[in-house]
């Protein structure tokens, strides 16, 4: 399939769950992070969960790595330069919806993208070979290749992977991992 077969595809399986399922998804996808050996990193990229495209809730990621006094970033639309930036989070941090629906922190403390050691990605779908597939706007795309090498890109899903994704291109960054809530794909 194709990347506009899959978006639809995945946005009308989302469509479907409701709350209760969720939850209970977003918390195995949780649990199967829970095994990973990352936990011994300071520098970690979230993201706010939208609710009213039904995204994997990233509410226990949070909860724990704020305990653990980790760095805490989460991503912000620059709409002048089609980009994101990564933003600390701080105690002081609030959260406001942009134009997509997308809760941003209003800090203005940008942080560098090449000293972030994971990024946590929302995503549609993904295949067996690590690619993704988004909203279709590539912020993510853009912002990976900012990051150092070795970050981990680790997506998302609620679902098992598509075999391949037929219409990747140069433009796409492959996932190191996946994690649904059966099991973590690594690529």
């Amino acid at each position: 399939m194709n990347k506009n077969q899959i978006r639809k595809k995945y946005k009308d399986l989302r469509k479907k769950l409701g709350e209760p399922e969720l939850n209970n998804l977003s918390d195995k996808i949780f649990q199967q992070a829970l095994k990973l050996k990352i936990w011994n990193k300071n520098n970690f990229m979230l993201y706010k969960s939208i609710k009213s495209k039904k995204e994997v809730d990233t509410s226990s990621f949070f909860q724990i790595l704020n305990s653990d006094s980790k760095k805490i970033l989460y991503p912000k639309i620059n709409f002048k330069k089609n980009i994101i930036n990564a933003f600390l989070f701080t105690n002081k941090t609030c959260f406001e919806m942009n134009k997509y629906g997308i809760e941003e922190p209003n800090s203005n403390l940008i942080f560098d993208p090449k000293m972030i050691e994971v990024v946590f990605i929302p995503l549609l779908s993904f295949d067996m070979r690590g690619n993704r597939v988004g909203y279709g706007s590539g912020f993510y795309d853009k912002f990976l290749k900012e990051c150092n090498s070795n970050t981990l890109k680790i997506g998302l899903s609620f679902f098992k992977p598509e075999n391949l994704i037929e219409d990747t291109n140069s433009f796409d960054v492959k996932l190191d991992m996946c994690i649904t809530p059966q099991k973590v794909f690594s690529f």
